[in-house]
């Protein structure tokens, strides 16, 4: 089975100590216990990657091929629009602009989804997106609150397809900041890294093998 990690500073394993693997990995072991076959990865993201920097990247031969041939594709996005938004927010007081950005962020998510999902349904094959819903660094800033809650629920309405599903990271660890987050609260820490990895495997892998989800 084929991995591929996309998208900004979460990805790329942000706050992981040293020589500690990242949930990707640590996601990737699980899948192949789950799964019983070697899980290959490919890491294709960059810790400084806004929205747009991610939606441009899908225009890469390279990435476009990494795309299709992945059975399994982790996408996190908007976590650094928002750290960049925070701190414009910070200098300039301008709540309007603040706002502006977490729509530009949202309809930039759904140009992302949109285009992976093309990709993939060229190849008519079984896979999975999973988008990582963003998290609020700043608790103490209702504002940020906002941006983050506008953010996940449009996330949400996007994971509306049985191949398509979302981890919301606010509502698993908003009270655990303290513990499984790095001091700037900006990115998991060892121990969350591996509740990211265990929540992703909460989901199952049930698309991958092509099988249907029923409720019981």
């Amino acid at each position: 089975m084929r991995y591929l990690a996309i998208g900004d500073g979460l990805c790329t394993g942000n706050g992981a100590p040293f020589l500690s693997p990242s949930f990707v990995h640590r996601h990737a072991r699980l899948a192949e216990q789950n799964l019983g076959e070697r899980v290959l990865v490919t890491n294709i993201a960059d810790a400084n990657n806004h929205a747009n920097d991610i939606l441009q990247s899908l225009d890469d031969p390279n990435i476009m091929r990494s795309v299709k041939q992945s059975d399994m594709i982790v996408l996190s996005v908007g976590h650094q629009d928002l750290q960049t938004a925070k701190k414009n927010y910070d200098e300039t007081g301008n709540e309007e602009e603040f706002i502006h950005k977490s729509r530009i962020c949202r309809s930039t998510i759904d140009d992302i989804i949109l285009g992976i999902r093309d990709l993939k349904e060229e190849q008519d094959d079984n896979y999975m997106l999973i988008t990582l819903g963003i998290h609020n660094p700043y608790p103490d800033n209702l504002l940020a609150d906002k941006w983050v809650k506008r953010i996940n629920r449009y996330i949400e309405c996007r994971a509306n397809r049985q191949c398509l599903k979302m981890v919301n990271l606010h509502d698993h660890f908003q009270d655990q900041l303290d513990n499984w987050f790095t001091s700037d609260n900006l990115y998991p820490n060892q121990l969350g890294h591996i509740e990211i990895a265990n929540r992703l495997h909460e989901l199952g892998y049930e698309p991958i093998r092509g099988e249907q989800v029923t409720n019981n």
